[in-house]
């Protein structure tokens, strides 16, 4: 589906719901034919000319952003200079997936480094794992890309990922958010590479865009009360951190911590929600250590100051 935002800007949504493994994607129909992210499908694909895309701007390197990018050969491809070693280093990237940990966190050795025998939808591609992608030129916050008479400015948004990016349209007040994507559970920050910090930073950083559209990875277009939904979206992770310190009132293990109420698990309870609840937990521990409000114990227990 072809949603018209402005005259060139268009979003593209995935048949279905644009969750795992397929993500919303910006199409900007203008001298140089830009895609902003890659993972919408073959399907969602088919409706552009795919022939013609010039220009592929990528939010982070994660698979549900990158998966498609088989469908535009002769596309230049760009990303966050904080972030381009997961495109070419296969020990990095593995190490931002962060399942090192596992075995650590989990008591019992992951079984694969990733699950590359997931079933998948026919229009993707390619399986989860390491794809060297070459990178025809990286970007840092406030850079301006020009692709015709369309702007687009690079915002540094990490949390998510160390590289993570929104990018702004300021002619058009026309915000991509990204995978910071006003979910109903909260932000995700479960990653190797991810901070709990930088989540609040940035989420405060798309808010003074004062953005009158906001499109992001995984939900449909906001056009109203945007300020309001960011914050409510920011609140859930302050709640849960609120409900952590509360909780270290005593020296508590991260067993047990996962195991109180925050909101982890919606999902379900599977392994791996498990793992990375565990790894946001530590995300928001590692903030407050830092900021000499919590003491490691040692041996993953930790007690407020």
């Amino acid at each position: 589906m072809i949603i018209d935002l402005d005259n060139n800007i268009k979003v593209i949504r995935p048949e279905g719901k644009a969750m795992f493994p397929y993500c919303n994607s910006i199409y900007i129909d203008d001298e140089t034919k830009t895609l902003i992210d890659a993972g919408s499908g073959g399907n969602a694909y088919a409706q552009i000319p795919k022939e013609e895309i010039g220009l592929i701007l990528l939010s982070h390197s994660h698979f549900d952003h990158t998966h498609g990018l088989g469908y535009f050969p002769q596309a230049r491809i760009m990303a966050g200079t904080e972030e381009q070693y997961a495109f070419q280093d296969e020990n990095k990237f593995y190490i931002t997936a962060g399942f090192q940990r596992w075995e650590e966190l989990m008591g019992s050795q992951k079984e694969v480094r990733m699950n590359t025998d997931i079933s998948l939808p026919d229009d993707v591609l390619v399986k989860p794992g390491f794809r060297k992608i070459e990178l025809s030129g990286v970007f840092k916050d406030g850079d301006e890309i020009i692709v015709g008479s369309t702007r687009i400015m690079a915002l540094h948004t990490p949390g998510h990922s160390v590289g993570h990016y929104g990018f702004f349209f300021p002619d058009n007040k026309i915000l991509f958010s990204g995978d910071l994507d006003i979910s109903p559970r909260g932000p995700w920050y479960g990653g190797y590479d991810s901070n709990f910090g930088d989540v609040i930073a940035s989420v405060e950083k798309l808010i003074a865009l004062k953005p009158e559209v906001l499109v992001t990875s995984h939900r449909r277009i906001f056009k109203d009360d945007i300020e309001k939904l960011l914050r409510e979206y920011l609140q859930i992770a302050l709640d849960r951190d609120e409900k952590i310190m509360a909780y270290l009132d005593k020296p508590h293990s991260l067993d047990e911590i996962a195991e109180q109420e925050l909101g982890f698990y919606e999902l379900g309870k599977t392994p791996h929600n498990i793992f990375w609840s565990k790894v946001m937990i530590l995300k928001h521990l590692e903030f407050h250590i830092q900021a000499g409000e919590v003491e490691d114990l040692g041996n993953y227990r930790f007690v407020r100051i």
